[in-house]
């Protein structure tokens, strides 16, 4: 990138002032926002939690990164989400199946985040591609959740009208996106808390 000079913008000296004034500040911010949220989460008294799966089937098969970023941009605005809700949060990076099914079956997990790609009736998780025909063997037994079921995945119909999430909410409580979902939706809901994710879900539901 240059300059109308046809000087390069990004100098050594732009750099290092961008990192000073910048990127710096907002670590130190993001640290202290940080540690007061994971206190606040270890006082909650409540065995209620909700799970937060992020999965690392992103842009290729695997992608490292894609658990650790989500976790990153989403961390302090839901954890507080939930805490208001009287739950602590339990994070699973590199979400697989498995994950998914341990938290279906603990009754102390009420609410259930799913980030990566999917459909109305899908999530791929970071081993395999979990449908509504795992869920239901996962469900064996187990009564349905109180809480919610957030789903950030796109919000296509794949091979049933039945979205996975109600297997295991009540309708009311099961949010999805209603359309092919982007980053920008993602990063909207991580900043936001889940709004434009309800939003949909709402009109979902009333339809």
């Amino acid at each position: 990138m240059k300059l109308l000079s046809g000087q390069p913008f990004f100098t050594g000296a732009r750099i290092r002032l961008i990192l000073r004034r910048v990127v710096l500040p907002f670590f130190i911010v993001y640290s202290i926002l940080a540690i007061s949220t994971t206190v606040r989460d270890m006082n909650i008294q409540s065995n209620q939690y909700a799970a937060v799966l992020l999965s690392d089937h992103a842009l290729t098969k695997y992608d490292y990164w894609a658990s650790p970023s989500a976790f990153f941009g989403s961390y302090i605005t839901w954890t507080y989400y939930f805490n208001n809700k009287d739950m602590k949060v339990k994070w699973f990076l590199r979400a697989k199946s498995t994950d998914l099914k341990r938290v279906i079956r603990d009754v102390n997990c009420q609410t259930i985040v799913l980030v990566g790609h999917g459909s109305l009736n899908t999530w791929k998780a970071t081993d395999m591609v979990v449908s509504n025909l795992e869920v239901e063997e996962m469900m064996s037994g187990i009564p349905k959740k109180k809480g919610e079921w957030l789903q950030l995945t796109c919000g296509e119909e794949d091979f049933s009208p039945v979205r996975m999430g109600e297997l295991v909410m009540e309708k009311e409580h099961v949010f999805t996106y209603g359309k092919a979902a982007t980053t920008y939706m993602f990063i909207a809901d991580a900043i936001f808390s889940f709004k434009y994710l309800k939003k949909q879900g709402f009109s979902f539901n009333r339809g």
